[in-house]
């Protein structure tokens, strides 16, 4: 067999191998659809926002996340750990607790950075104009979990995979893999379903808690950035508490969407664009 033989090979088993994956992904948003259409927050979402949502996902997002991302914060954390041994793993976990406990302890810290970065994303211009696509979503639902710019996750090895390998002796796979298996929690928190908590909303975080996140009302600027525990919400005062039956509209309050292929992709960038003119222009 040739060496462009080998090629196509190679490339005919990494896309049905990316097909399985979005398969798997489709199989969760139907199991999702069918839950949303029987528990609706939001009665009668038009379905041809869950259909862009896979569409922009398939064709860009998850290319990052399944074949880049780990990849790229093992590349990273490798190249760094091997130039600067003596920055890492501060606080050694490694052969000192059973799996399970490190799963627990990891879950806990990654979702402590997550928390911090994400406030980051809504109080610096510079990153918000790149998280701002996941927050153009009108009607909220399920997909909206991996409605992210693919630039999220390359950030995401600066702002949270770095500091929990300098901090604990972990394997940089561990991390890149942690952060893609914690990436189908978003599903849940995202969903379009009336399910309130009840005595768990300060516990755990859960579609109603989020919604406020998302939601499009000043009342709810700048709160629950969490996650999955609203924790740390509490702890730095950014917790917003549900009334019983809150399920606002969702959205920007300027009204901007981004519904085509294009211009989702290309959203940070116009962002940033407009960012240095009006720099340029302050300073003139």
């Amino acid at each position: 067999m040739s060496m462009g033989d080998d090629t196509l090979v190679t490339l005919l088993s990494e896309a049905l191998h990316y097909g399985r994956e979005l398969a798997k992904v489709l199989l969760i948003y139907l199991v999702f659809l069918g839950i949303e259409r029987a528990f609706p927050a939001e009665p009668g979402q038009p379905l041809r926002r869950w259909w862009f949502n896979f569409e922009y996902q398939a064709l860009s997002y998850y290319l990052f996340l399944f074949y880049v991302y780990p990849k790229a914060v093992a590349l990273t954390l490798g190249a760094l750990q091997a130039a600067y041994p003596a920055w890492f793993g501060m606080v050694p976990i490694e052969g000192h607790l059973d799996a399970t406990a490190k799963l627990l302890l990891l879950f806990v810290i990654y979702d402590f950075f997550y928390y911090w970065f994400h406030r980051w994303q809504h109080k610096w211009p510079i990153l918000w104009e790149q998280h701002k696509l996941h927050h153009t979503e009108e009607s909220l639902n399920a997909t909206t979990a991996m409605r992210h710019h693919w630039l999220e996750d390359f950030l995401r090895i600066f702002f949270i995979s770095i500091p929990m390998a300098v901090l604990f002796d972990i394997k940089p796979t561990t991390v890149g893999w942690l952060s893609a298996a914690l990436a189908y929690w978003p599903y849940f928190i995202h969903a379009n379903v009336r399910l309130p908590l009840g005595m768990f909303t300060r516990c755990v975080v859960g579609p109603q808690l989020h919604r406020l996140h998302h939601s499009r009302l000043e009342r709810h600027t700048d709160c629950n950035f969490a996650a999955a525990l609203p924790l740390w919400d509490l702890l730095f005062g950014t917790y917003c508490h549900p009334a019983q039956a809150e399920y606002p509209s969702t959205g920007l309050a300027s009204g901007e969407t981004a519904d085509s292929f294009w211009k989702a992709n290309l959203l940070p960038f116009t962002g940033w664009r407009r960012l240095w003119t009006g720099a340029r222009r302050a300073r003139s």
